[in-house]
């Protein structure tokens, strides 16, 4: 619930401000597809405000567009790809207005699509196939392209049958099926701290309990770890190792040994989340947990949309031999199937050898980019204010002392051009002191001028 808490002024009506926030929380994808909103009863209880103030909210988020009503259900998120980007990134302009210098947007550049290419693939698959193309596919997926995505993850150390291999529409579906398939009312899901927000909601709105545990720059702090799994008997824990969102840290291998270790001892599973591996920019080529996982005990989800084209929404989801066929019928309820013509499409892609040409395309515009942001950064920022150097990904993050708070930097540097991403959704208890910066969008030039101009921001608010 604390997602929904608002810090309401006299500035406008109250429906207004809640309103604008869960538009905010929808665009950001914090609260994921079909999520169900807390009960009049419940939210006007959680936030001290009269019944009338969230009916009329939820009237204004349906007519706009944002959410819709099942009667005697409830009132829900609607799944609509121009509103929300479920891999976090915003729509700037249906939330913070046109910005100059663009920290927020986390999706790959649309000039770095591979279009020419695609548009190719696609023309073959219509030669070749005529109209099934358009037919339904297993809910598994689409059997030569997964035969294909199993050739794939066998470059990151993961060997497993075809069968266990399953298509899914994007990663937050892989985690609103995982959700579906292994959550009840009042279970634990232990998730790094931060974390992605998108995920946090998934697994609330099954009614789980979201237990966080602080994330370091080797990865989960694992004594903190070890002391919950003793207090608690978690459904899973949730983790990025890869580049984690929103800090950029990556496990080190003792550390996902350890992970591993702990989970099996304590008789809980691990999701693996790899959005980010593929853009690592240092020459330590680290293995998924999934390649270390000897005991069955991980259900990895890889998604394509930070390196290809997110609007395709495609991701693959690696399930343990005892999982398949739950989340195989959860898949089913979700979607029926992923789009057949797109999964023969990326199929060819595969088969042509296009995905790691484009891959290491880039990734070596992203490492320049990265570079520098963090060289500007260093350069420009007071000492006080802390941030991460990752080695891969799309995004560093920034600690700001105590006193400041990000959404009063992130307010001040929009009138200025300069979009930052303040934090707080990515903690439990909503940490006010965070933002990240994301790097994907921008010429360096650019970097480097927006940065310079959020420095200066942030000088003026430590006076």
């Amino acid at each position: 619930m604390n997602v929904f808490h608002v810090q309401f002024t006299n500035s406008e009506s109250k429906y207004k401000q809640l309103t604008d926030h869960i538009k905010s929380l929808i665009v950001k994808g914090s609260l994921p597809h079909h999520y169900k909103l807390p009960s009049i009863r419940k939210l006007s209880t959680f936030l001290n405000v009269n019944n009338v103030t969230i009916v009329n909210c939820y009237k204004t988020l349906e007519q706009d567009g944002y959410a819709y009503t099942i009667h005697g259900s409830g009132t829900f998120v609607i799944a609509d790809n121009n509103l929300i980007d479920t891999n976090e990134g915003y729509s700037e302009s249906t939330v913070f207005g046109d910005v100059k210098y663009d920290f927020i947007t986390s999706s790959p550049s649309p000039t770095f699509f591979p279009v020419k290419a695609f548009k190719g693939l696609l023309n073959d698959v219509l030669e070749r196939d005529g109209g099934f193309a358009f037919n339904y596919q297993e809910a598994g997926g689409y059997l030569p392209l997964r035969q294909s995505l199993r050739e794939l993850l066998k470059g990151y150390k993961i060997n497993v049958p075809h069968q266990y291999v399953h298509i899914i529409s994007g990663g937050q579906q892989g985690l609103d099926i995982i959700a579906k398939t292994l959550l009840s009312e009042g279970d634990f899901v232990f998730t790094e701290e931060p974390c992605y927000p998108g995920a946090m909601a998934t697994f609330s709105s099954r009614g789980a309990k979201t237990v966080g545990i602080p994330v370091r720059n080797k990865g989960m702090d694992l004594q903190i770890l070890e002391d919950r799994l003793k207090k608690f008997n978690p459904k899973f824990i949730y983790v990025m190792p890869d580049f984690q969102s929103p800090t950029g840290y990556q496990y080190d291998l003792a550390h996902r040994r350890k992970l591993l270790d702990l989970a099996s001892k304590y008789n809980t599973l691990i999701v693996e989340d790899d959005h980010f591996s593929d853009l690592n920019y240092s020459i330590n080529k680290i293995p998924p947990l999934k390649a270390l996982d000897t005991e069955n005990i991980v259900i990895y989800i890889k998604s394509f949309s930070k390196v290809f084209m997110p609007g395709l929404r495609l991701a693959l989801l690696v399930a343990p031999p005892i999982f398949n066929t739950p989340l195989i019928e959860a898949k089913q309820f979700s979607d029926i199937s992923t789009s057949g013509f797109l999964q023969r499409a990326f199929d060819l892609y595969l088969r042509k050898d296009l995905w790691q040409e484009h891959v290491n395309k880039v990734k070596k515009v992203y490492q320049s980019r990265c570079l520098t942001t963090i060289s500007a950064l260093e350069k420009r920022l007071p000492s006080s204010v802390m941030f991460t150097k990752p080695t891969g990904g799309l995004c560093v993050w920034i600690q700001l002392p105590p006193h400041i708070c990000a959404d009063d930097i992130a307010n001040l540097a929009k009138q200025h051009g300069v979009g930052i991403l303040p934090g707080d959704d990515f903690f439990i208890d909503r940490k006010q002191n965070f933002f990240r910066l994301s790097f994907t969008t921008m010429a360096e030039k650019d970097i480097e001028a927006g940065i310079e101009i959020l420095a200066s921001i942030i000088k003026g608010t430590l006076k």
